[in-house]
């Protein structure tokens, strides 16, 4: 999200705590006061440039800060030109070398769920599945057993998956109650086949967390809620149905659209 919305209506402030921003480190650093005022609830995001170069003075002030205001935090992790799933073992070790460093931070910031990408997409594995979970296994079984050190849930993010079946390969290999499922509303509408709630059909026992953002079917715009043709509706109705509370996460890419986001959201959350 680029730059930090200006004050917000008291009702629409008032769904603040029930949800999670993504925000990238540096922006919140820069924005740290504005975000305390506020009471937004970070879900940070960290790319690779940024866990090389942190200013740790920075990370603790912030993390302390967060705390004392009581507000909860989630991270995502870096994801450009990574595959938690490569069959190029040296990508693989970057991979999981950019993925510790996150949990690095994990001690600080105390997260309660950490959100990576799987790297699996159909057309690059030739739909050989079976291939990117043998790799991925090598990267997921260690960071599973960290997560249960530290009580942090992983939440694995559908990206260019088009059906559930890799991400249950996965999460049966693993057997983890630490990892979960992360439903990417916005991946999903671009190339799942079937409406969301198939899918939540399908992995709901494993949710973990939402991200909350609306397109067109064209392209991975990060609209404002409505602002596209997803069915959120149908989303929270099977939420509701099924007694499911996911982590709800917002993740705006331009500062005007956090509050017409909640504004959408406020008539499903009540």
């Amino acid at each position: 999200m680029k730059g930090i919305s200006p004050n917000l209506s008291p009702p629409i402030a008032a769904l603040l705590p029930k949800v999670q921003i993504n925000i990238p480190f540096l922006l919140l650093v820069k924005n740290l006061e504005r975000v305390l005022d506020f009471g937004l609830q970070p879900e940070i995001y960290f790319n690779g440039p940024t866990l090389d170069d942190l200013n740790w003075a920075e990370v603790r002030k912030t993390s302390r800060e967060l705390s004392r205001k009581n507000l909860s935090v989630t991270f995502h992790g870096p994801f450009l030109d990574l595959n938690p799933g490569a069959v190029d073992e040296k990508i693989r070790e970057v991979t999981l070398r950019r993925f510790e460093q996150v949990f690095a931070l994990a001690p600080l910031f105390q997260p309660r769920a950490i959100v990576f990408h799987p790297g699996y997409d159909r057309w690059r594995y030739d739909n050989n599945v079976d291939l990117w979970l043998e790799r991925s296994l090598l990267t997921w079984k260690p960071l599973a057993e960290r997560a249960e050190t530290l009580s942090v849930k992983l939440a694995i993010e559908n990206v260019f998956e088009d059906h559930p079946s890799s991400l249950l390969k996965l999460f049966s290999a693993l057997d983890s109650p630490w990892v979960g499922y992360c439903l990417d509303a916005g991946h999903g509408n671009l190339f799942a086949r079937g409406a969301a709630t198939q899918w939540l059909d399908a992995l709901g026992s494993r949710l973990v967390e939402i991200h909350l953002h609306d397109n067109n079917h064209q392209a991975d715009e990060h609209l404002p809620l409505g602002e596209g043709d997803i069915d959120f509706a149908s989303i929270f109705a099977h939420l509701r149905k099924n007694r499911l509370a996911p982590i709800l996460t917002l993740e705006p890419h331009l500062a005007e659209h956090l509050e017409p986001s909640l504004r959408a959201l406020e008539k499903y959350l009540g």
